[in-house]
């Protein structure tokens, strides 16, 4: 791929976030809480789109989003009040712009619907100019050898100048700017969208021709903006060329116009002390092209400068390639820590220090690569108020959806995961737990419902929790459904939770019709087996008339957790360290049975489930488990499990167990231990539900996995 493609790919990489930021945006306009941040968060977003469009000469989309930002920016300006602002044509104006987008990314045409044009030119106050700057592109030895001189604006003896405030730019680009495919005409195209622009070049850097590497750039350039636009808006039409370090700006601060005089042809000369030719400047255009001010003792403008750390995209497929590396790293840390053990102890001690030394270095290796990974859940959340909006106009009811801890952060996997499963629950909460706002007011309850979709990090998980106010599961009609299909015996009588439950089973609705919305019985069954196959879990909680309350709890990571190594029988299992409260040796005198042969355990003044891991997995008994370890789940807030022999905890890489063997209840994952061999990690959340009787996980043995 050339430079010139990949960085088009960016481009529209950007154009994707930009987009979600917009649609973001505009639903807090719909729901009356924008603020002015919000209304210039949109403005910058579409202007951000135009911009790159113009770059790639992209000129539907340029012709668009110019319209729409003018849209924005009679609401920014004030021309327009926000409540009067008709937010469902901007968000059919923000799908627009997507397919757009998505248009010019397959290098196709696609027409733009009329209606959303005009309804845009009525709100923009009238017809509006049309802005497509055309960009050719060049190679890069001739844009090193044409770029001396910006090119020149068309003449427009009509059209009366500008006024506004002069913005003093200077552009000291790093000498790869050709490298990275950056015409400078690109940047002086993009900022005389912004007003009226002079530029002066500064060629006394260029070596001679002998010497002379075309993909170098050894120019600066002086630019002064006549411009209307705030100084954020210049900066942001920067940085889509240039890096922060690169260029400065100043603001003069006084109103004036100025007049657009042609740049002179790059002056071919002969040096005099070398037999070859090289490009030099036109020092007396410079000189007579100073500003006017500038022949007082006044002093020049403050330059300020762009701080901040940057910031550079990179490919996901790389970061997971590193992150497979971090997780070889600390098997082989593991390994060398196993060989540490048979050596003696005068020749261990030195030994011992290095690998704490390795240990602490790989933590932070890998700490540092999921903070790269790492990405707030507002990226899905941003998408959820548009759902509910067009879903308030299908069904014909009202809610208020409150977003809580938008900017907790997860790896990127699971965020990518989380969409589909968050769009099933809204749904579902929208169309079977809302009740209409007759039905409500019928209750006792405010006519508009209440979604509330929630995220927060408990230990290394994350869990999103989505709640709403309405009628709550209906177990009667779900069970006489379940029945009916031959999913449960005619005689049998569910527990709430196990009727709560049966919502995820697939095929299973309680819609009284199908519809475009729900009624099929697949929405719930996704919804699970997404959750499921990123490790995780969803629970459903319901009270009748009250509401109903989903949870999903994920693992904050894919790759690597810390995890505690026990010994049940002659196999060794790994419970995440997240999951573990405390651990304690088990007295006899503690422990106290109960019908049906299970066992509960005190735990001062507190009683807590007691399960032995053995029994569970199936593993050959051998004496009495003296160990206890107490840990905590999502539907049991205390649960003892009995152990023969704690190993000791360490770091441990998880691999995915289901694509390499096959799903095991009671099991998230499985990892490699210091000696070669395979260690199940357990699923904690999982375990009580296997006490159950007649539900045993069968034995599985290392002969069974390494096979």
């Amino acid at each position: 791929m050339d430079a010139l493609a990949e960085i088009r790919d960016i481009y529209f990489d950007e154009c994707d976030e930009f987009v979600g930021l917009l649609e973001g945006y505009l639903a807090a306009m719909g729901e009356g809480r924008a603020t002015d941040e919000d209304i210039h968060g949109a403005f910058r977003s579409v202007h951000s789109i135009k911009g790159g469009a113009g770059a790639f000469a992209l000129t539907e989309l340029v012709e668009f989003s110019h319209l729409f930002e003018a849209c924005l920016d009679s609401l920014r300006s004030g021309r327009m009040s926000i409540a009067d602002a008709p937010v469902d044509m901007l968000l059919q104006a923000g799908d627009v712009l997507s397919e757009l987008i998505n248009a010019a990314r397959d290098s196709r045409s696609t027409p733009v619907p009329p209606a959303i044009v005009e309804a845009l030119q009525a709100m923009s106050g009238g017809k509006l100019k049309r802005a497509a700057p055309q960009i050719a592109n060049q190679a890069a030895l001739e844009i090193a050898l044409e770029a001396a001189v910006a090119e020149p604006a068309p003449a427009v003896p009509d059209e009366p100048a500008s006024t506004g405030r002069k913005v003093e730019i200077k552009i000291a680009p790093d000498k790869g700017l050709f490298k990275r495919a950056i015409d400078p005409r690109m940047i002086f195209k993009a900022l005389r969208t912004l007003g009226e622009l002079e530029v002066t070049c500064d060629a006394s850097a260029v070596p001679p021709i002998a010497l002379l590497e075309p993909l170098d750039c050894h120019l600066t350039w002086s630019l002064v903006l006549l411009t209307e636009s705030q100084t954020d808006v210049i900066v942001e039409t920067l940085e889509m060329f240039l890096a922060d370090d690169e260029f400065l700006l100043g603001d003069s601060g006084q109103a004036g116009t100025v007049e657009r005089t042609p740049e002179p042809a790059p002056v071919i000369a002969k040096n005099r002390s070398e037999p070859t030719e090289t490009v030099v400047a036109a020092t007396e255009h410079v000189a007579n092209h100073a500003p006017a001010a500038a022949g007082t003792a006044a002093a020049p403008p403050p330059v300020v400068r762009r701080t901040g750390g940057g910031t550079i995209r990179v490919d996901l497929d790389r970061i997971d390639r590193l992150m497979n590396l971090v997780g070889e790293i600390v098997i082989t840390q593991s390994m060398l820590s196993e060989r540490a053990i048979g050596l003696a102890k005068r020749e261990s001690a030195s030994f011992v220090d290095a690998l704490f030394s390795l240990a602490r270095q790989t933590r932070e290796l890998q700490d540092n690569v999921m903070a790269v990974r790492a990405q707030p859940v507002k990226v899905v959340f941003q998408r959820l108020p548009r759902l509910v909006r067009e879903l308030e106009r299908s069904l014909g009811k009202k809610a208020h959806l409150v977003l809580a801890g938008e900017d907790t952060e997860v790896d990127k996997t699971i965020v990518e995961e989380l969409a589909d499963p968050l769009i099933h629950m809204i749904r579902n909460s929208m169309d079977h737990g809302l009740e209409s706002p007759e039905e409500r007011l019928a209750a006792g309850k405010q006519p508009d419902g209440t979604i509330r979709v929630s995220a927060e990090h408990r230990g290394s998980r994350i869990l999103i929790c989505v709640t709403d106010d309405g009628r709550g599961i209906n177990r009667e009609k779900l069970v006489a459904k379940a029945k009916s299909r031959g999913l449960l015996a005619a005689d049998a009588e569910p527990t709430a939770e196990e009727a709560d439950n049966l919502i995820f089973h697939p095929g299973l609705s309680t819609a009284q019709a199908v519809t475009d919305v729900s009624g099929r019985g697949v929405g719930m069954d996704v919804v699970r087996r997404n959750v499921e196959g990123m490790g995780g879990r969803i629970t459903v909680e319901s009270t009748p008339g009250r509401g109903c309350r989903f949870t999903l709890g994920l693992p904050l990571t894919l790759a690597v957790l810390d995890g505690m190594i026990v010994r049940a029988g002659t196999e060794r299992f790994v419970f995440p360290l997240s999951s573990i409260v405390e651990t304690m040796q088990l007295e006899p005198g503690a422990v106290e049975p109960l019908p049906g042969g299970r066992n509960i355990l005190q735990l001062r003044g507190e009683i807590a489930p007691l399960l032995k891991l053995r029994d569970l997995l199936g593993i050959r008994a051998i004496g009495e488990e003296p160990i206890v370890v107490i840990v905590e789940t999502e539907t049991v807030p205390r649960l003892a499990i009995a152990v023969d022999e704690i190993i000791g905890q360490q770091q441990v890489v998880v691999k995915n167990l289901e694509s390499s063997f096959r799903r095991v209840e009671g099991v998230s994952a499985a990892t490699i231990l210091g000696d070669g061999l395979v260690a199940l990690i357990l699923d904690v959340d999982a375990l009580p539900a296997l006490s159950q009787p007649g539900k045993k996980l069968p034995s599985v043995r290392q002969d069974q996995l390494a096979s």
